[in-house]
């Protein structure tokens, strides 16, 4: 698991690990710019002596970075163009220490940006401080980065956009590379942001998880290596030892849904699922799915079956297809009568946006997977808000209704009532397909049957979703990626995970 920070958070990081830690800034400061200097070298064609450098540096500490690298590029026997705004006086403590430094050098700093063929440009303009959108000759300055030649590097953040949102603030550096320090910035990971920073490398410069000293981190982003947190498979097992799920979904003409949700369930591990569907769509799922076990229901038994659907069951997945009309004493069913987890999605979400009241009043622990229209209704705003502020979004509806909020993007976020996040980056725009959401629910259904803790189930089901699509996207392509393959994709992401204990075997 790794730890990501917003922009508040990495600068009382900073702080502390001065303050606190006694680790002087211009050390920090020499170590970011022996980074960036490093991975640059790694990036430019040999040999660097003779290229042409240029690097626009802003008054602040990251203008200071970016002083210092040119210094170390220089070193190595770069040509180096350094371009400052004229308000040096303003400059920060550190940078007036850079400059003083480069004075020394001999390397002279200038305000405009001079027409040349560069062979990298070096953006360390503005960090995560910004709160403004670009203007004036800061605006030119960004505007002449992306219109030159070469390798273009990020000193931290691309200069214009937002260090939480990933909003772009007027104009934004369109970055080849960024290297950023410490921890990686949320604004680095959400869209727009993530297409202006290009490849993102986190550097250690001396800040690590000391120096949040008693502060509770907030953001994390998974690794390959919390899927071995998913429950080990038991020599000695039966279907009993990895739980029981019910897939409530698909109603009439709308077998696709519980087709996906109970399928990717008994893919991710699940040792029974039941499928309460509607009578209609009994011979397709019997054909295509006979592991599940059917429970058809009418309209007039729907209720009478769910609450015997429900008994023995370890987690209720539902929602998806139901529709919205006699479904939703379906829905009010599951919420007023669950002790167990459920995950509820899709249809069922579009009811619920009418009775908020039912997640307030429910004893189960909920998990919710709205994509952004679904949640559009649910908190009654615009998309495009919602897209701005989708970290701020998920965390207050989790917090406010007490339910874990799945909130799906291209970057998929997970927000637990605690306030803590998760920010997703596996998977592709090829998943945006029919379907594609069913199998996320049925995933989290069978991690949670398994016995993984919602909290836990919901960030690792999301990537192990995305990880699914990413597979056969290598093999497939995007553009004719379909749900089914997102299904098949999902054995062999887990088949990388070597949980099964140590075989017993009779040695002759």
């Amino acid at each position: 698991m790794e730890l990501l920070v917003d922009s508040r958070q990495m600068r009382e990081c900073d702080k502390n690990t001065i303050e606190h830690f006694g680790v002087p800034s211009l050390v920090l400061m020499e170590r970011a710019a022996l980074g960036v200097s490093e991975e640059i070298e790694k990036r430019l064609d040999r040999p660097i002596v003779g290229k042409q450098a240029l690097l626009v540096c802003g008054l602040g500490n990251n203008g200071g970075d970016g002083l210092a690298i040119a210094r170390l590029l220089w070193q190595k026997g770069m040509i180096v163009t350094v371009v400052m705004p004229p308000q040096l006086e303003k400059a920060s403590k550190e940078t007036k220490t850079q400059i003083n430094i480069l004075e020394k050098y001999q390397i002279p700093i200038i305000n405009q940006i001079p027409e040349a063929n560069y062979d990298l440009v070096v953006d360390a303009l503005f960090g995560i401080g910004l709160s403004r959108e670009l203007s004036g000759v800061f605006s030119e300055y960004v505007q002449k980065m992306n219109d030159s030649s070469g390798l273009k590097v990020s000193v931290d953040i691309p200069s214009g956009i937002h260090g939480d949102t990933g909003a772009v603030m007027g104009i934004g550096f369109q970055a080849d590379v960024t290297v950023t320090f410490a921890f990686a910035k949320t604004g680095l990971l959400l869209f727009p942001g993530a297409e202006y920073a290009g490849i993102v490398i986190v550097k250690e410069i001396g800040i690590d998880w000391h120096s949040f000293l008693t502060e509770q981190p907030m953001f994390y982003r998974l690794t390959k290596e919390d899927l071995h947190k998913i429950p080990a498979r038991k020599v000695r097992s039966n279907k009993g030892n990895y739980g029981k799920v019910l897939v409530a979904a698909g109603q009439k003409n709308m077998a696709g849904a519980a087709f996906f949700s109970a399928k990717a369930a008994y893919l991710t591990g699940a040792g029974l699922v039941k499928v309460m569907t509607a009578e209609e769509n009994r011979i397709i799922l019997q054909q295509n799915i006979p592991e599940a076990v059917l429970e058809t229901y009418h309209a007039k038994d729907m209720e009478e079956k769910l609450v015997k659907c429900m008994d023995g069951a370890f987690v209720i997945a539902v929602g998806p297809g139901v529709g919205t009309g006699e479904a939703t004493h379906l829905i009010k069913g599951v919420l007023s009568q669950a002790k167990v987890p459920v995950v509820l999605d899709a249809d069922g979400l579009n009811i619920v946006s009418e009775h908020l009241d039912w997640l307030k009043n429910t004893k189960a622990e909920v998990i919710i997977t709205p994509h952004l229209g679904e949640m559009a209704r649910l908190v009654k705003q615009e998309i495009s808000v919602i897209q701005e502020n989708l970290i701020k979004t998920a965390q207050k509806f989790a917090k406010e209704y007490e339910v874990i909020c799945v909130l799906k993007d291209a970057r998929t976020i997970v927000a637990l009532p605690d306030g803590r996040i998760w920010i997703n980056t596996s998977g592709n725009n090829g998943m945006a397909t029919a379907g594609s959401g069913d199998v996320l629910t049925g995933i989290l259904a069978g991690l949670i049957a398994q016995g993984m803790e919602p909290a836990l189930a919901a960030p690792t089901g999301v990537y192990l979703h995305g990880l699914a699509g990413d597979r056969q996207a290598e093999e497939k392509g995007k553009y004719g990626l379909m749900a089914q393959d997102i299904l098949e994709g999902i054995p062999y992401v887990l088949k990388e995970i070597n949980k099964e204990g140590k075989r017993h075997e009779i040695i002759q």
